[in-house]
């Protein structure tokens, strides 16, 4: 699409990875919808606030301003756990009305993870890698400034998050490292009942219907309230479209109602309509999870993940290029991020000057 993009042969109506949409609407490739939406039966206040939001942009950041897309989907990010494992350890199954603080999980975790000959490579895993972003909300910290001119990771409450995620691994082995994770993904273990949690979204769902073992979901780990964060795809039109009315009607219909619903139907994703996600369409009573409500009430507490807080994300690629360094132990959080401030700091002001004007 970027390719496509670049080369004026979009089609009218793309996919809006919520992650691209802020280099694209900055490019002028998007065409403002607010107008059409105004004028539909489109209720825009029963929709998901952070689903919604993420594909706005007034010109300097997104999350405000005009609306570009409509949400496809939202996706937030719950704790998977497959029950037979926690049968056999005889560990209680994870709340689905509160999250775990950081220290049930690592008990939790260590009562599930079993390494038989001692060799330090556990042939089970009580816990899957960490969906980080959500751990630094949950415990009270921040990635960036409240108006996305700061880098903020290097301060407490966010080092301590990311020092336990690594902890959880490096320390009480109980999560597998980057070796255990190149002979098989933490998706590939939890499918084989080789691990008892991980983080995931609702589009693994369907999937997971398949497995010929009991499983659930609950909320993620924090140290206070439900917290963590959310993917969307947007449903866009390119802005140098000559059929810019009825490329609005396929994103009117796949955005609204009817083409929610179907979607919803199949398992993949929450509605974006807050009322229909309160529906058998969604809850769909009698297949699995159980508990589906659990996706429901993160998706009322999560936010868009950081990716789509600035146009350009440089930033955001600077920090992951670098956080492998935290992960195999390298250094500790504190050390990585003071090192990185200065760096990201930069990378944000030098990719988004309209911030700072």
């Amino acid at each position: 699409m970027n390719t496509m993009l670049a080369g004026g042969t979009a089609p009218d109506v793309l996919y809006v990875p919520d992650g691209d949409f802020g280099r694209w609407v900055s490019a002028g490739l998007l065409l403002s919808i607010d107008s059409y939406v105004e004028a539909s039966d489109i209720d825009t206040a029963d929709m998901w606030d952070s689903a919604l939001t993420r594909y706005s942009f007034d010109g300097v950041k997104t999350g405000a301003g005009e609306l570009y897309a409509l949400p496809k989907d939202i996706g937030p990010i719950v704790l998977y756990y497959n029950k037979v494992l926690f049968d056999a350890a005889n560990v209680p199954y994870p709340s689905a009305e509160n999250p775990m603080t950081f220290d049930e999980l690592l008990e939790t975790a260590q009562k599930l993870t079993i390494d038989e000959n001692g060799d330090g490579k556990p042939e089970q895993y009580g816990m899957g890698p960490a969906w980080w972003e959500g751990w630094i909300w949950g415990n009270g910290g921040d990635i960036i400034s409240e108006d996305r001119t700061e880098f903020l990771m290097h301060e407490k409450a966010a080092v301590d998050a990311m020092q336990f995620a690594a902890d959880l691994r490096n320390k009480y082995k109980v999560t597998p490292d980057s070796r255990a994770l190149q002979a098989m993904n933490d998706g590939q273990m939890f499918e084989t009942g080789k691990l008892a949690m991980m983080e995931q979204g609702r589009w693994m769902v369907p999937t997971y219907r398949n497995l010929d073992f009991d499983w659930d979901v609950a909320p993620k780990p924090t140290n206070g309230k439900w917290d963590g964060h959310s993917g969307s795809v947007g449903l866009g039109i390119y802005s140098k479209t000559k059929n810019a009315d009825a490329a609005y009607k396929l994103v009117e219909y796949l955005g609204g109602p009817e083409g929610q619903r179907l979607q919803s139907e199949m398992g993949f994703a929450i509605p974006s309509f807050k009322s229909m996600a309160n529906t058998d369409v969604f809850l769909q009573p009698g297949q699995k999870p159980e508990h589906a409500e659990v996706f429901i009430k993160a998706a009322e507490a999560q936010k868009a993940g950081p990716w789509t807080y600035l146009p350009n994300a440089k930033w955001w690629d600077t920090l992951n290029q670098n956080l492998a360094q935290l992960w195999d132990g390298r250094k500790t959080a504190e050390q990585l991020f003071i090192e990185l401030k200065p760096e990201i700091d930069k990378a944000i002001k030098e990719g988004n000057p309209k911030l700072f004007e």
